[in-house]
């Protein structure tokens, strides 16, 4: 690992949801299960409203800010295609390479059960931890900073978008929080869902969010990030070192100006001594604008204090 040296500053850029593949052609053998459903909402209206010229638009308005990385907290696909998810590669290669982008799945790249190998293990370069694994969670480690992935896709009944990190993950995720602060990192986990039991609607939620929330409160991060919902949220909460953001970013694709965007995350600062600055870029009829930036500043003198919770 490589600490932060004085006066670095560390950029990460955030995007979610592009749901960028087409279903044009689709083979009906494919949709003789629960993609059909997936199928005939891209064909009502998704299709319609995630666009892919906006998505180049948001991409090349993140490469002008010239981030350090990039972390794509899934739903790069409609329905998880073998197909949907070779293209998603290519445009993740579009990106950077693994190395500078790192990503986690979304409950729309596994929306049946499917091969690994065929579907989102396509994208294991981006997701493979310092150690080698592809296994989640994994951990990377950027300029002081510990990038810590975690699952929360797994295919789910009819009409749910529901997820689960399940018990081994979670145990997993509270190591690799403790080493990583041990380590003076400051840590930022990646999900597609949001690991809050009130972050999403009942069939949208994580089925095991308290647990979730309950690890990250007892383990600590500095920054939580994820998607799925489509819209912009900024919670805070109390961890055992100070405030624990968790943030998420709309649809990267989304045609309604406004509700589309990235977010961009600067960190600066020493363990104990952080700054994060959070910028939040959004589409307006004529290009982008900032709609709003937060700091948040965590001192060890005042750290034990407790952090209130905000929307």
């Amino acid at each position: 690992m490589v600490a932060m040296s004085s006066g670095r500053v560390f950029t990460l850029a955030h995007l979610s949801d592009p749901h960028l593949t087409s279903l044009r052609g689709a083979n009906p053998r494919d949709l003789a299960n629960k993609r059909i459903l997936g199928y005939l909402s891209w064909w009502r209206r998704r299709r319609r409203v995630h666009l892919i010229d906006t998505l180049n638009a948001v991409v090349a308005d993140m490469r002008d800010s010239a981030p350090d990385h990039v972390a794509v907290t899934g739903d790069l696909t409609h329905i998880g295609l073998p197909d949907e998810c070779a293209d998603a590669l290519q445009w993740l290669k579009s990106l950077g390479p693994g190395e500078r982008v790192s990503l986690v799945p979304g409950n729309h790249d596994r929306y049946v059960t499917a091969s690994f190998d065929s579907t989102v293990g396509l994208w294991r370069e981006y997701f493979r931890g310092d150690d080698g694994s592809t296994e989640f969670p994994f951990v990377r480690h950027r300029s002081g900073v510990a990038l810590i992935g975690v699952d929360t896709a797994v295919p789910s009944a009819p009409f749910l978008a529901s997820g689960s990190v399940g018990g081994p993950q979670r145990e997993q995720l509270a190591s690799l929080l403790d080493a990583t602060a041990s380590a003076g990192c400051f840590r930022i986990v990646l999900l597609h869902h949001s690991p809050l039991p009130d972050g999403h609607s009942r069939r949208k939620r994580l089925s095991d969010a308290g647990d979730v929330t309950d690890a990250l409160m007892r383990h600590g991060a500095e920054l939580v990030i994820h998607g799925h919902g489509h819209e912009e949220r900024i919670d805070r909460l109390a961890g055992p070192s100070g405030p624990m953001l968790v943030v998420a970013v709309p649809s990267a694709s989304y045609s309604v100006p406004g509700r589309a965007g990235w977010n961009q995350y600067r960190v600066s600062g020493e363990a104990g001594r952080w700054q994060l600055d959070v910028t939040t870029r959004r589409t307006t009829s004529g290009g982008f604008a900032t709609t709003s930036t937060k700091t948040v500043s965590w001192d060890a003198a005042i750290s034990r204090a407790a952090a209130p919770r905000s929307r």
